[in-house]
């Protein structure tokens, strides 16, 4: 009995690579020796895997496995092959078994490996706009002919990344873990939680930000750098020009910031070429003006949920009649001339 202990206690300690040559002839004499040694062999090697950390693979799956590389092993197991080869075997197996098991603990305890998400991109015609709820809950107004791409969703404690092309407004949920960024081609404008609107179609060459409410920071990116702008606060506004990089701030100038979310177009001292190009997305419609000098005509005006019809009559009007136009029968071109404003 004692000298059956005295192998089970030599057999642990070969499994732990902790026994001598002395004890290893003992051990392989008994093995090779013993007409019931595979029979104990078997026993020491249930109880060894008895023994494995607890977070080993139990499953049918897995058992089903160890089940057929038992298999082989008997498979291919000959009349003279000593006892003691096989225990070698038997024992690199639980070693073996022993590092999957380690392997598969530390690949538990690590964090998943990162998915790759998927972006979700929303484009708007002419004429057409739309209201979404990103992941986080941030409501985005999204104007005509704009494009805007997110993230399916959003991480908790890590930058929202959005990119804009075109104009929308934003409401977006703070969250003091999680910088709201959009980037707009060289700009970024970051937020954790406020309301403000981006303007930023490429071809206009002026990027800005008015923000109705919250704290908004505008970087400008560079190849290696980064610069912030302004820091603007409830009632300001940049005007960036992107083709020298020189902007201003105005500040007072932005409670209607989202009023064209709402069929409402604000216009403060601006020239008509410059109004014509935000017609054209608002409206569905092409300008072709015959005078290029009427383009300079400066106006202060309000459209307030009317008609592309309505807005030519008050433009007309405003300009004391110097502005003549004609619409086409199917309303998509409309052809301005007449003499300059002053």
């Amino acid at each position: 009995m004692k000298h059956q202990e005295e192998i089970r206690r030599l057999f642990k300690m070969y499994l732990e690579g902790k026994t001598n040559a002395r004890q290893n002839t003992i051990l392989f004499h008994y093995l090779n020796n013993n007409k019931n040694a595979e029979q104990e062999l078997s026993d020491l090697m249930g109880e060894a895997w008895e023994q494995e950390p607890a977070i080993r693979d139990n499953s049918a799956e897995a058992n089903e496995g160890l089940e057929q590389l038992w298999t082989k092993i008997d498979h291919k197991k000959q009349k003279t092959i000593q006892r003691y080869q096989i225990l070698k075997y038997a024992a690199s197996l639980v070693m073996i078994c022993s590092a999957v098991f380690v392997y598969k603990a530390s690949q538990k305890k690590q964090p998943e490996i990162a998915r790759s998400i998927a972006v979700i991109t929303k484009t708007t015609a002419s004429g057409e706009k739309v209201k979404m709820l990103l992941p986080d809950s941030s409501i985005v107004y999204l104007g005509s002919r704009s494009k805007i791409s997110w993230p399916e969703h959003f991480e908790k404690g890590k930058v929202r990344n959005v990119s804009l092309e075109g104009e929308a407004f934003f409401e977006v949920k703070h969250d003091a873990t999680s910088p709201f960024i959009i980037r707009s081609g060289k700009m970024e404008t970051q937020v954790l939680g406020t309301s403000f609107n981006i303007y930023a179609y490429p071809e206009d060459k002026i990027f800005t930000v008015s923000v109705r409410t919250g704290k908004v920071g505008v970087i400008e990116k560079s190849p290696g750098a980064r610069k912030t702008l302004s820091l603007l606060t409830a009632g300001m506004k940049i005007v960036y020009e992107t083709d020298n990089g020189k902007f201003r701030i105005n500040v007072g100038q932005v409670s209607e910031a989202d009023s064209w979310t709402n069929n409402r177009f604000v216009f403060h001292d601006e020239n008509l070429g410059s109004m014509l190009v935000k017609l054209e997305r608002y409206y569905n419609v092409h300008f072709e003006v015959k005078s290029a000098k009427l383009k300079a005509c400066r106006f202060n005006a309000t459209f307030s949920d009317i008609n592309i019809n309505e807005v030519m009559r008050q433009l007309k009007i405003m300009s004391s009649g110097h502005i003549k136009y004609k619409i086409s029968d199917d309303k998509t071109k409309i052809v301005l001339w007449g003499e300059t404003c002053e």
